[in-house]
């Protein structure tokens, strides 16, 4: 008689267990609809409100589905002015909503197309030199941007600086490698590559600026000369390079030059500084000044003929 009443108590906890199960499951689903619901319901209320913003700023239907198409709603509400190349902007897979107001304003004061806007404004180059500096923060990475707009601290040098060869002139040290396995091709090619400039610390560039203001004014010397903490040479990884020792323009119509332009990038190195890109890199053209930033970097960099300013802003910004 026991066995018979243990299994009879057995059965009804199955039974009681199963309609549980069965009343919560019902009762989840319940909720979860009605909760969709009423978040589907806010959902459309918002972008109702959101399209209804953004016709009164002026955007026509077909504006707005077209900017619908590339940022998400929370990005539309930040839209709070009308520009008609708004839609360009958008539309370029490096836009930033946050710069929206400064591509406009750039756009205004410029002949740039909406592409070319997007690519300066995110540079930074809308912005006057040397202003909104920004502190680098990992100066050791290899592909440290250090220019007008981010300086390296005024007590940084590298750790692993090596000497170039024999030359007496030092370089990080994958850098040095890379340019003394440079130096051996070209000589290997019959063409001698002098090592003229390599890291420089703070203070000696302090100096050297100092010189160019006091012989060129400080405009002319800004086009010419890194204002300390600014100058690539204090993250050693920056070369100067040159046939005759002399670091002048005419090193373009060089056979070296010829060389290294066909080169450069198979040792990682770039030109830093090319003709007709200061209004992006901030210097005057520099055929002797190369800097170091790894073969697959400077094969893209190479391909695409485009500064290090706007490799930093396609390929690792944000």
């Amino acid at each position: 008689m026991k066995k018979k009443f243990k299994f009879k108590k057995s059965v009804k906890v199955i039974f009681f267990l199963l309609v549980l199960s069965a009343l919560c499951y019902f009762s989840y689903n319940f909720f979860a609809n009605n909760s969709d619901v009423t978040n589907g319901d806010k959902e459309s209320e918002n972008s109702d409100a959101t399209v209804d913003k953004l016709t009164k700023l002026g955007f026509s239907n077909g504006d707005i589905t077209l900017l619908k198409q590339y940022l998400s709603e929370s990005e539309l509400n930040l839209i709070d002015i009308y520009d008609e190349n708004v839609v360009n902007f958008v539309s370029n897979s490096y836009f930033e909503i946050d710069n929206l107001e400064r591509y406009i304003s750039y756009m205004n004061d410029n002949d740039y197309d909406a592409d070319e806007v997007v690519t300066y404004v995110n540079v930074g180059i809308d912005k006057p030199f040397y202003t909104d500096v920004k502190t680098i923060s990992d100066p050791d990475n290899i592909l440290v941007l250090c220019n007008k707009y981010n300086v390296l601290p005024s007590d940084y040098e590298p750790d692993d600086l090596t000497q170039v060869g024999y030359s007496g002139i030092y370089m990080r040290k994958e850098a040095a490698e890379n340019m003394y396995q440079m130096v051996l091709a070209a000589q290997s090619d019959g063409l001698k590559i002098n090592l003229v400039s390599g890291y420089r610390s703070y203070d000696y560039q302090v100096d050297l600026y100092a010189r160019h203001v006091r012989e060129r004014g400080e405009a002319e010397a800004d086009r010419v000369s890194a204002r300390a903490g600014h100058s690539e040479h204090q993250t050693g990884l920056a070369m100067d390079l040159s046939n005759d020792w002399s670091l002048e323009k005419y090193f373009e119509d060089t056979e070296l030059f010829k060389w290294l332009s066909e080169n450069d990038y198979k040792y990682g190195f770039i030109l830093r500084y090319p003709k007709d890109k200061e209004y992006i890199t901030g210097y005057d053209y520099e055929p002797w000044h190369y800097r170091y930033v790894g073969v697959e970097v400077a094969t893209v960099i190479h391909n695409e003929d485009i500064t290090y300013e706007e490799y930093v802003m396609k390929y690792l910004s944000n």
